[in-house]
């Protein structure tokens, strides 16, 4: 079995599609990432990145294109380098996530007759050409059928790779590098700006307060990472709070660094709190056996989100649990009577595999 990946470069998208690729046993893997001709554009709303403006021209023609003329658009869209690499694996089973690589993924599924997998809903093209799209609840609300497609598969959170034994090799890696001597290990997980969320200045000191009157309480050790879309300021704030503290174990600022700590601070910490700004970075927790804690931050605007119904399912079901803005003074209390309550372990990404499987055949 062939299963080869599409990646457009965005890490969290890579992520489910290995999560789910790594669970199919005896699979030859194989990751591309192929290069789209042409001028870019961006996204709006503060969002960061820039796309091609092929692969949305793509998603448009591909209904369109004849079959034989399939290799002669892939040689007119793609950059000489990315076709020649990409003609060079065939495959039995095509996976990708996000919107860019989803007519790739169709295009060169056609040429070598392959399974095509999408995660996540891509606009424009729908799933309906796919043999399975993965969704998440929150993209499934947004789609309107009158009865559920056979090809779709619903998901609770969002595929990843976190798996029992991964979590235990890095966490045990992490941990001789850090030298954790505390029993109780915790883990943030913090986010940033997007078009609907902000995590302040303000937000990040009190949020940070908070965490050093629970690691006194619990004599615990800190482990903090940020991500790419964490402002300046609230980088500030975490290296001016944590930097000399001497409870903080692993402080590490993601535009100053490509290191990612993140399956080995789930592999070693027992309470992780993650911002409701990335569903994916709170459905990895989720996924771990740490009690996951899913912190709300401040909103541009006052709409209710998509989002919100996925973090109230998944609060319901005791996979993770909620702490509110209204909450957050109170946290060192409140997150105090959690680590005496587990969360469930997620295993979502498991359940996609099955999916994969029951397709394959396997």
């Amino acid at each position: 079995m062939k299963i080869l990946i599409l990646s457009d470069g965005i890490r969290g998208n890579l992520n489910q599609s290995l999560g789910i690729a790594e669970r199919i046993n005896g699979a030859e893997l194989k990751i591309v990432e192929p290069e789209y001709k042409g001028p870019t554009y961006r996204l709006t709303g503060g969002r960061k990145g820039s796309y091609k403006f092929l692969a949305k021209i793509s998603a448009i023609v591909y209904p369109l294109l004849s079959p034989r003329l399939t290799k002669p658009y892939l040689k007119l869209i793609l950059t000489r380098d990315s076709y020649r690499e990409l003609s060079g694996h065939s495959a039995d089973l095509i996976i990708s996530a996000g919107s860019t690589m989803a007519p790739l993924n169709l295009l060169w599924g056609r040429i070598h007759q392959a399974k095509k997998v999408v995660c996540m809903n891509p606009p424009i093209l729908g799933t309906k050409y796919f043999d399975l799209a993965i969704i998440p609840g929150h993209d499934y609300q947004r789609m309107h059928f009158f009865k559920k497609p056979k090809n779709l598969f619903i998901t609770l959170g969002a595929p990843s790779r976190i798996n029992p034994k991964s979590l235990k090799e890095e966490g045990e890696k992490l941990n001789k590098r850090i030298n954790c001597q505390n029993k109780v290990k915790i883990g943030i997980l913090l986010g940033g700006d997007d078009q609907n969320h902000h995590l302040s200045e303000e937000w990040a000191k009190l949020f940070l307060g908070e965490i050093k009157k629970i690691t006194k309480r619990v004599s615990g050790d800190i482990l903090l990472t940020t991500s790419r879309r964490t402002l300046p300021g609230a980088e500030k704030i975490c290296k001016k709070m944590l930097s000399d503290y001497p409870g903080c174990k692993l402080l590490v600022i993601a535009n100053e660094t490509g290191e990612n700590p993140v399956r080995g601070m789930l592999g070693l910490c027992s309470i992780v709190f993650a911002t409701e700004d990335s569903i994916a970075m709170c459905s990895e927790s989720a996924s771990s056996p740490a009690t996951t804690i899913v912190m709300r931050v401040e909103r541009k605007n006052k709409r209710r989100l998509i989002f919100d119904e996925t973090f109230k399912n998944l609060s319901e079901k005791g996979y993770i649990h909620l702490v509110s803005l209204k909450q957050l003074p109170d946290l060192s209390e409140i997150a105090h009577k959690f680590l005496s309550q587990p969360t469930r372990i997620l295993n979502e990404t498991e359940k996609a595999a099955q999916a994969v499987r029951k397709l394959i055949k396997m």
